[in-house]
């Protein structure tokens, strides 16, 4: 409760052109009127198989508010709770981790991070009330209903350790701390297209449409020493 917005107490009125007071522009009010809801169910399963570390972990996110932007002003200024809705956070979450030792010393890192999108605002493209601000939504349609394309990708680390000066990876009496460690980086390792937000603007050429996208595949391969 009582979280920080702005109102513009000069707007006009439903159905009105002219401003209250027409030898002003914008009076923002800033106040702590704004709420805002939070729940948040996660589910984490860890699990050792053989070789295998495995680390997973599903959340839940039911998050609204009606504002809560210190500068932004609302879709109207005269119906606060006009804008509740849902926050950009997906609703759905999982990322998982599985560690491994492999074949002659190799380590394995793998993870998968996954979400149903984010949600985004759809709005008319105009300033239907006429109170200077381009945020108006369509009738009816609540903040944020949008919801942008999934999200998936998968990432990898492999590398090998190799020890200098006679030492052994076991770390007994005499073995040396001191290695060359090879490793390779694969972000997005499958190259899937993981689409961004789409326009919600209803008056654009692109509206429901992404233009744009999340990185591509990306290796980095590197030699790193360590004492």
């Amino acid at each position: 409760m009582h979280q920080f917005r702005s109102r513009d107490l000069n707007a006009p009125l439903l159905g009105e052109s002219a401003r209250p007071d027409p030898t002003r522009g914008n009076v923002l009010n800033f106040e702590s009127t704004a709420l805002s809801r939070s729940q948040v169910l996660s589910l984490t399963v860890r699990q050792r198989f053989s070789i295998f570390n495995l680390n997973a972990t599903y959340s839940h996110y039911s998050q609204y508010n009606d504002g809560g932007w210190f500068f932004g002003t609302p879709s109207d200024n005269y119906n606060l709770r006009s804008d509740w809705g849902r926050t950009e956070t997906p609703t759905h979450q999982f990322n998982s981790t599985v560690n491994a030792k492999l074949f002659m010393g190799v380590f394995l890192t793998s993870t998968v991070v996954a979400n149903s999108g984010d949600h985004y605002n759809i709005t008319t493209g105009n300033d239907d009330n006429l109170d200077s601000n381009i945020n108006d939504r369509p009738p009816g349609t609540p903040r944020n209903s949008g919801d942008a394309p999934r999200f998936l990708t998968f990432n990898f680390n492999i590398s090998k350790a190799f020890f200098i000066g006679g030492g052994s990876s076991n770390g007994g009496a005499g073995s040396s701390r001191a290695n060359m460690n090879l490793f390779a980086n694969m972000n997005n390792a499958f190259n899937r297209t993981n689409y961004g937000t789409p326009s919600g603007i209803m008056t654009s050429p692109f509206f429901g449409q992404p233009y744009s996208a999340r990185n591509a595949r990306e290796i980095e391969v590197g030699l790193r020493f360590q004492l």
